[in-house]
């Protein structure tokens, strides 16, 4: 099975059912087949040739699934970009993935009109919408052949690159197949009890791996999805009313929004049947009032684009842990590895490894990278956890994140759950500083509450209740709030590199 033949088997047998519902217009399957071939057609005539990169620097809107399918059906590479890249970012990722075409919006194709030296590779420009330069996206699709268009790919096609955050050096192109996105997308479906009775809401943006799963879980099972853009609190209560959202996949940022919402109360919630988080941890605070005030079950999953977004996720009808991430999907191996390379066993510390079909082809024209990651037949998350008797996996923290302490290591997620125990805080952060006598000391940069008041006393002394003194913050900033990505993962670097120039001093209201 391979992309084109999933959407060409449901255009076939329940064609005439919604897809997605964009503005309120359903789009439905056959449509949707229509256009993507089309669209193949039209990309096919400018010259993409099977294997070709083709950046997609869309918000989320039909076009980007259109154009992600027609890539598919020629078996060409479909590269989404994140939207809040600037041209330096665009520049770097076109010429890494060496992209023969971009399709953009117009505010997006700006950023590549301002690139002075252009990826050599580079030969169209695809606008969804009127620009002065390149093709208008509308016009190349209403001028191609509107006949079927045979697929040219096969289940161990590379179907999308996928560039990680660049926790260290510049992003990577994560290389994942056909194989892997069904895979992976099969083991929700089944964890989840998804069927075709059900609707989600694509809130999460689509260049993510998170939207393009949610995506191909509905696809795959005949469902339909709300597409929104861009994420409006009173919207989404909007449409889950009017169109009986069942499934609510979120990241912990956008949970964090609803759940304090003051429209919430305006809107009848109750089509809600499940939900879930990922992207980044979920506090376990903010999980017990964000399932209450929604009234629905909110499962975690935890992983990594490496493995097509997942690889555990807690379960339906099983015992809920607080701060578990579940237990590994089926057919899925994960274990815990000590830097010598032994598997651990239950409630011991280490690295998070993964063997399975959800696991990448490797990083593109990056071999060093791919075997560090790769070695050992084992995918190595840079995550710290362990499992407990039952299987159910905790995350400690990341192991590139790590405070030493004079020696003493510090996980600062351990530190941060506890400071989303205390009443005023709202988010919370813990970050390194450099100090001359410890190596690293821990620092705090925490946001209050709406109306609640805190000092650094009132944390440091909650905390030093709870947990030994060198975990404890040696200074806590108060911030109105902290930087995120457009998944809603808090971006530590950022924090770090503002502590260290003194910016994050400028900011704070002690």
């Amino acid at each position: 099975m391979h992309l084109p033949g999933m959407l060409e088997a449901k255009a076939s047998s329940i064609g005439a059912r919604p897809a997605f519902i964009y503005k309120d217009t359903p789009i439905t399957y056959e449509q949707l087949l229509a256009r993507v071939q089309r669209f193949a057609h039209a990309l096919k005539r400018l010259g993409v040739k099977p294997d070709d990169k083709v950046a997609l620097m869309l918000n989320n809107c039909p076009e980007f699934i259109v154009s992600y399918f027609a890539c598919a059906y020629l078996g060409a590479v479909a590269v989404p970009v994140n939207i809040f890249y600037k041209e330096r970012e665009l520049e770097y990722l076109l010429r890494d993935s060496d992209s023969v075409a971009l399709i953009a919006s117009p505010t997006f194709a700006e950023f590549y009109s301002k690139i002075e030296n252009k990826p050599p590779l580079f030969k169209w420009l695809i606008v969804n919408g009127p620009y002065r330069e390149g093709l208008e996206f509308a016009k190349i699709e209403a001028e191609a052949p509107s006949t079927p268009f045979e697929a040219q790919c096969t289940e161990e096609s590379v179907a999308e690159i996928l560039y990680t955050s660049g926790t260290t050096g510049e992003p990577k192109g994560t290389m994942l197949t056909h194989k892997n996105l069904f895979f992976h997308a099969d083991a929700i479906i089944n964890l989840l009890e998804l069927d075709d009775n059900d609707r989600s809401l694509m809130a999460v943006p689509m260049f993510h791996g998170y939207g393009i799963t949610v995506m191909l879980c509905n696809f795959r099972t005949g469902s339909s999805f709300v597409l929104l853009d861009p994420f409006n609190p009173s919207e989404v209560f909007e449409q889950i009313q009017k169109h009986r959202v069942t499934f609510l996949p979120m990241v912990v940022a956008m949970y964090f929004v609803l759940t304090g919402h003051p429209d919430r109360a305006k809107y009848d919630l109750s089509s809600l049947r499940i939900g879930i988080s990922g992207a980044s941890a979920m506090p376990a605070r903010l999980m017990k009032d964000a399932s209450q005030a929604l009234n629905i079950k909110i499962l975690e999953a935890w992983g990594l684009t490496e493995c097509s977004a997942s690889a555990t996720m807690q379960r339906m009808n099983m015992p809920y842990k607080e701060g578990s991430v579940g237990l590994a999907y089926p057919g899925v191996k994960v274990g815990v590895m000590d830097e010598s390379g032994k598997l651990l066993g239950p409630n011991e510390v280490g690295e998070l490894v993964i063997q399975g079909p959800l696991v990448m082809k490797g990083y593109y024209k990056k071999p060093e990278e791919t075997e560090e990651t790769l070695h050992g037949g084992w995918l190595h998350s840079g995550d710290m956890g362990y499992y407990d008797n039952d299987g159910y996996f905790f995350m400690v923290d990341r192991k590139k994140e790590l405070i030493n302490v004079g020696g003493e290591k510090v996980f600062p997620r351990e530190v941060e759950e506890a400071m989303y125990q205390h009443p005023a805080v709202a988010d919370a952060v813990l970050i390194p500083q450099k100090d001359a006598r410890l190596g690293e000391i821990p620092v705090a940069v925490v946001v209050p509450r709406p109306g609640a008041t805190l000092s650094e006393k009132d944390l440091t002394d909650f905390l030093s209740a709870k947990m030994a003194r060198f975990k404890v913050p040696r200074r806590v900033y108060i911030v109105e709030q902290v930087p995120r990505s457009p998944i809603g993962k808090i971006l530590k670097k950022d924090l770090v590199k503002m502590l260290a120039s003194g910016q994050l001093a400028n900011k704070i209201s002690l």
